[in-house]
């Protein structure tokens, strides 16, 4: 199984390898995450010196311009600022971006790319006196990771991304110490530049990474654009056209969408195992029966038969010891995805449509978290006006289902009376 999937992803590779069109379109979003904050402002004074049109020019002329073997958001950005400084008006950048997303020349994911990049770039520095920096000690590892910092550019930033190549250079740096602190490096890079070591371009391109904490972005547009490639060919879009609001929507305590986090936090084989999950969910839900059979020196000896709902508690039951499995995976070391990741994955691969996903959103009720499991389903029952909906699975449908889902994850383990009642099985 584990050699399958190596040789699907080689395939997967060695043919878009062979593509030249480079595009980061937005097909699978709805509403931008973006549209919830105030952005406003940015996108009304960008068009004040310009138009939209205008701006996706921009925007589609840098973009051909770019490498699709070294994708990099900086460049890009270089290039898309080259283009706006050339113009007799300057153009405001995040308003630039934000536009040009509204545009669905790019998704929300891309978005967020291009706009850490420029934070990173126009990041200032804090001018500080000689007695509030501190010095490092004079001794083997202060110049082991001085000669470091000197190399940057040779060693790391020359065939990279400069997000790529702050990554590998601080992967570096933790193996002289560890322990390194971000006040113990912002020491070792002032000492780098009074010593002549490097510039002063490089030392507040340093300081920016530094500052930004660029060595914990895990997402780059070049590894983006890697798990779209290999996603669409193993599972290409049934409609182009299709998009979600539901993959937009704020995950709590995260300055991320839901679709974002995805990719942030899961490579493209993660991505194909936890939309599989959900697919053998929607599967076990599609059963016309299900029973428990017992079985003596090799010979039936009873069956008993599952009820509408406990065959949808034991789908439920056997989602979450498939989503145990995951966290047990090689691919997952230890990572535990939770539903919604599952939920969007499954829709970025095509298992569940985004009119699926979007009834689902709507439904704000059942995201009450005052709120208990039946009081949530009650809600639920009164707008799909059936019990009916909720009692039986489908060939009802996969949303009644889906819904329960939520609310399943959304909610304690003091969820279910009838986890004590005696007369259910599931």
């Amino acid at each position: 199984m584990r050699l399958l999937l190596v040789s699907l992803f080689m395939i997967a590779f060695t043919v878009h390898a062979q593509e030249d069109t480079l595009t980061l379109k937005n097909v699978r979003e709805g509403k931008s995450f973006y549209s919830k904050f105030m952005h406003n402002y940015s996108v009304k004074r960008a068009l004040k010196q310009t138009t939209r049109k205008e701006i996706v020019d921009i925007y589609q002329a840098a973009l051909k311009k770019q490498d699709s073997k070294k994708l990099c958001a900086y460049d890009l950005n270089a290039e898309i600022s080259n283009s706006i400084n050339a113009r007799s008006t300057e153009i405001d950048f995040e308003g630039f971006i934000y536009v040009v997303r509204q545009e669905n020349e790019i998704d929300d994911v891309v978005a967020k790319i291009l706009l850490k990049a420029y934070k990173v770039k126009t990041t200032g520095l804090f001018n500080k006196d000689e007695n509030d920096r501190i010095s490092p000690d004079n001794d083997e590892k202060t110049q082991s990771a001085l000669e470091l910092i000197a190399s940057f550019d040779k060693r790391f930033a020359t065939k990279a991304c400069f997000d790529e190549a702050y990554r590998n250079y601080y992967s570096e740096l933790l193996k002289l110490d560890k322990k390194f602190q971000s006040y113990q490096l912002e020491a070792l890079n002032y000492k780098a530049f009074l010593e002549n070591r490097i510039s002063e371009q490089q030392y507040l391109s340093l300081e920016q990474a530094r500052i930004n904490e660029m060595e914990k972005t895990t997402l780059s547009l070049a590894s983006y654009q890697q798990k779209i490639r290999t996603l669409r060919i193993q599972y290409p879009l049934r409609d182009v056209t299709e998009k979600s609001d539901f993959t937009s929507i704020k995950v709590k305590k995260m300055d991320s969408s839901r679709r974002q986090k995805l990719f942030e936090n899961y490579t493209d084989m993660q991505i194909i195992l936890m939309g599989n999950v959900i697919k053998k969910l929607r599967a076990r839900l599609e059963y016309d029966a299900v029973e428990i059979s017992g079985y003596k020196e090799g010979v039936l000896q009873e069956t008993i038969p599952l009820e509408p709902m406990e065959r949808f508690r034991f789908a439920i039951k056997a989602l979450r010891k498939e989503m145990t499995l995951l966290s047990l995976n090689t691919f997952f070391n230890g990572r535990s995805p939770d539903y919604m990741d599952l939920m969007v994955a499954s829709y970025e691969i095509g298992i569940i449509p985004a009119t699926e996903l979007d009834t689902v959103a709507s439904l704000e009720e059942i995201w009450n978290q005052k709120k208990t499991f039946w009081d949530k389903a009650g809600v639920w029952i009164k707008v799909f006006s059936s019990v009916a909906t909720i009692v039986i699975p489908p060939p009802y449908g996969f949303i009644p289902a889906l819904v329960l889902v939520v609310i399943e994850a959304t909610v304690g383990k003091k969820r279910d009376p009838n986890n004590n009642d005696p007369s259910v099985l599931f």
